[in-house]
């Protein structure tokens, strides 16, 4: 009985091992299948996110405006509500409400009579001139440094003042002997303001107003020993820089950007204040300026320029008589370089070359040019 009792037991042991064991293999089968299907899952996942950013990659790029050509991104040359010229020149344009007014580098050939500057910002330039110029008995040099301040008082409106600084040398050639006369000195001072009229557009050019004048600071340049009616009353043997007059100016300049130039054009009037020396009264009259040229961009920080500059002067009159062979042309060609070398300063070399007889042969300028 007790043999019998024992087999039982050890039967019952064995069936219940194995099912045990049974038991633990089916449960480690579905472990493992379990963690086979949640990692197949999870790269289900990620791919499907992967694709999804790829989608919403390619609507943003579809969405994003291209970038506007060079010649519509850069700033109108008036200056007013336009990208800023040391900006990226390939970047979209901004909506008319945020953008700013500079112009771009090319324009500032004719800086002289077009706001260049935004509201609140200030400009100082340091310019060296030295010319030559020669005739039948005189040869002259001269050599003058001007310091011009410039301030925009908004985007279409600046101001400017000018104070030079000259020294020249005359010989003539007369009688079997060579008189040399110096002239040095603090030449006439001139203020200026410039403002935009209106700003250029597809198939119209802009234009600018300027007004100034000249304030008599020089030395007076008459012979007032030798002052007659009808005779020129300048001294002949020295070769001055000044007026001796006020001399008020106007002049109005267009400007239409065809990329990657700027064409310019402008025409001026400026009118000498008679007034007595010696008791002799001296009109020098009326002058009519006019110019043209173009600015070419060499690269985003190099612009190459070319303009005509030219005047032409009524006659003389002294004493209310009017001076033989006082009327005069100046015409002038001067080629540039416009040199962006630091943040917001500018390096520029000039030649220019007279093509009339009343203008000076040659001339080489240097210019200095700071913003803050």
């Amino acid at each position: 009985m007790r043999r019998t009792s024992v087999v039982m037991a050890r039967h019952a042991a064995r069936v219940t091992g194995v099912s045990l064991a049974a038991l633990l293999a089916a449960s480690a089968s579905a472990s493992g299948q379990s963690k086979e299907e949640l990692l197949e899952r999870r790269i289900q996942q990620l791919e499907a996110r992967l694709k999804s950013l790829e989608s919403e990659i390619t609507k943003r790029d579809k969405a994003q405006p291209a970038p506007a050509r060079r010649g519509a991104e850069r700033p109108q040359a008036a200056g007013a509500n336009s990208q800023t010229a040391q900006g990226p020149r390939d970047a979209p344009q901004q909506p008319p409400g945020q953008q700013k007014s500079a112009v771009a580098q090319e324009a500032f050939l004719a800086r002289d009579n077009i706001p260049t500057l935004q509201s609140n910002k200030f400009e100082m330039s340091q310019s060296f001139d030295y010319g030559r110029g020669t005739s039948f008995v005189q040869n002259d040099r001269s050599f003058r440094a001007t310091t011009t301040f410039r301030y925009g008082v908004s985007n279409d409106i600046e101001l400017a003042l000018s104070v030079p600084y000259f020294a020249s040398q005359r010989r003539t050639n007369a009688f079997n002997q060579t008189i040399v006369r110096n002239r040095s000195g603090l030449a006439d001072i001139s203020f200026q303001a410039s403002t935009n009229l209106w700003r250029e557009d597809e198939w119209y050019p802009g234009a600018a107003l300027t007004l100034g004048v000249s304030i008599p600071t020089g030395d007076t340049p008459y012979d007032l020993m030798n002052l007659r009616a009808g005779v020129i009353p300048t001294d002949p043997l020295a070769l001055n820089q000044s007026s001796g007059h006020w001399v008020p100016r106007g002049a109005i300049q267009f400007f239409k950007t065809v990329d990657p130039l700027i064409l310019f054009f402008g025409v001026g009037a400026d009118y000498a204040i008679p007034k007595s020396f010696a008791g002799i009264k001296v009109e020098p009259g009326y002058r009519i300026t006019y110019n043209m040229g173009f600015g070419f961009a060499l690269s985003e920080r190099s612009t190459l320029g070319v303009s005509f500059n030219g005047a032409l002067s009524e006659r003389f009159k002294v004493g209310g008589v009017p001076v033989a062979n006082s009327v005069n042309e100046l015409l002038t060609a001067r080629f540039t370089l416009i040199q962006r070398v630091g943040q917001d300063f500018w390096f520029e070399p000039s030649v220019t070359l007279g093509l009339t007889d009343d203008a000076p042969d040659a001339a080489f300028s240097l210019s200095l040019r700071k913003r803050f």
